[in-house]
């Protein structure tokens, strides 16, 4: 009779899990995740976002599929990631935009960039470069902030837009250097870039993948990068620090996931996004990309966005940028 009891238990036990949701059974992941990106196609987060998830995706056994949302510096997408379910399969490709800037920038943002996610890891960091069009009469950092204290001269400055990277690193120039240039924003990187060389402005501080053709083609020149360090790709052109001590500004990427979301999964992906991102032959494509890869810790990344908000903040403030 108790051998029949027992027989009886094993069944019930196994009509359960049976109905148990598949998430309940499987190994996270058994379904393909979807990594949202705050902008276009074919940009530079967009590039890094697809080729992080292939080799996460190869390794993980699934299929990483990027969906584009750009927009509002990010906002549509990290709004859509935040109200997201909490299950590893909805993360973000998070930047110095949508958890650095926004936070200060937006009177009002429908999500907040520390309650509403779980950091993965910063995945990469990258500098701008410095470039004015030839017909400005400086050639490198000292030369510019000479010209732009001359009386009766003034320099106009380019941006992607109000609040963005660039805007803001040029902001940081001006009061690290004690000087005033005239910010001119618009519609993104190409239109500011094709401003510049046609002369309607002097200067920007720009990425270095879109400004670099046009610096080898001579319809712009590199004055310096704005990193603590010199650039690989551009290895003749200074930093501003060394000009201007202390001076430092570079824009990052990471992986975010909505809050909640389990430990071992966010464990798992960072442990995935580390192995990925020490890869060579990965490492190498950010690299020619001007990409330097990271793969910090939760901690870490958590760390780094909370001062990256109040370094930021007082940038926006200073700048006076905001956007309702």
């Amino acid at each position: 009779m108790q051998a029949i009891r027992n027989i009886l238990k094993v069944a019930a036990l196994a009509s359960c899990a049976a109905t148990l949701p598949a998430p309940a059974q499987d190994a996270y992941p058994n379904k393909p995740v979807r990594l949202v990106v705050g902008a276009a196609a074919g940009g530079p987060t967009d590039i890094v976002a697809r080729l992080l998830g292939e080799r996460m995706g190869k390794s993980m056994g699934t299929t990483f599929v990027v969906e584009n949302r750009g927009g509002g510096g990010g906002v549509i997408a990290s709004e859509t990631v935040a109200r997201a379910p909490a299950d590893g399969y909805t993360i973000l490709m998070g930047s110095i935009s949508t958890h650095g800037i926004n936070p200060s920038l937006y009177k009002k943002l429908n999500y907040d960039a520390i309650k509403d996610f779980t950091p993965i890891s910063e995945v990469v960091s990258y500098p701008m470069v410095v470039v004015v069009n030839p017909a400005v009469p400086v050639r490198n950092v000292p030369e510019l902030v000479a010209y732009a204290k001359k009386p009766g001269k003034g320099l106009s400055r380019g941006s992607a837009g109000n609040g963005t990277s660039m805007h803001l690193a040029g902001e940081l120039f001006d009061t690290a250097a004690a000087i005033k240039t005239v910010h001119v924003p618009y519609k993104g990187s190409a239109p500011a870039v094709a401003a510049l060389v046609g002369g309607d402005i002097d200067v920007s501080f720009e990425s270095i993948p879109v400004a670099l053709p046009q610096v080898k083609a001579g319809k712009l020149r590199a004055i310096a990068v704005t990193s603590n360090k010199r650039s690989p790709v551009m290895p003749d052109v200074p930093t501003v620090a060394e000009t201007v001590p202390g001076y430092g500004f570079e824009g990052w990427l990471g992986l975010l996931a909505p809050a909640g979301t389990p430990q071992p999964i966010i464990d798992k992906l960072h442990r995935e996004a580390a192995k990925a991102l020490a890869d060579p032959d990965l490492r190498q494509k950010l690299l020619d990309n001007v990409m330097l890869p990271v793969g910090s810790s939760p901690k870490e990344f958590e760390a780094f966005i909370r001062s990256e908000i109040d370094k930021l903040a007082v940038v926006v403030r200073s700048a006076g940028a905001t956007v309702d």
